[in-house]
């Protein structure tokens, strides 16, 4: 098990996509984020696996105040879709991170990744 830790910044104008490269075959088994402004309902962090959600966080239907740990959720029916460096596929050897549009301008998106490279398929 591994943990990935990542900061983000994002912006309020449009989505924010990251794509941090996987060192070794595996998947993703826990998201937690936290962010130094607010958040607004309904925004979310997603984990992708090329354009497919694997963990995603979406906050409740009220306003986050900063600092709270955001806990994301496994896809029922991709949370085992493995990563892998050595895949030609695109998107395969990248975990791809979309923040979407925030309330607040250059808002600090700090990910705590869970990722099992053990639990490959």
């Amino acid at each position: 098990m591994k943990d990935i830790n990542l900061n983000i910044v994002a912006t309020s104008g449009g989505a924010t996509t990251v794509y941090v490269p996987v060192r070794d075959r595996g998947i993703v088994v826990d998201l937690k984020a936290a962010t130094n402004k607010n958040v607004s309902a309904a925004d979310t962090i997603d984990i992708q696996r090329g354009s497919t959600s694997v963990n995603k966080i979406t906050v409740g239907s009220s306003n986050t105040s900063a600092g709270t740990v955001l806990t994301g959720t496994r896809d029922a029916s991709n949370s085992e879709l493995v990563f892998d460096p050595s895949s030609a596929s695109s998107g395969v050897n990248v975990m791809k991170v979309v923040v979407s549009a925030l309330s607040s301008a250059s808002t600090v998106v700090s990910l705590a990744i869970q990722y099992d490279e053990m639990a490959i398929t």
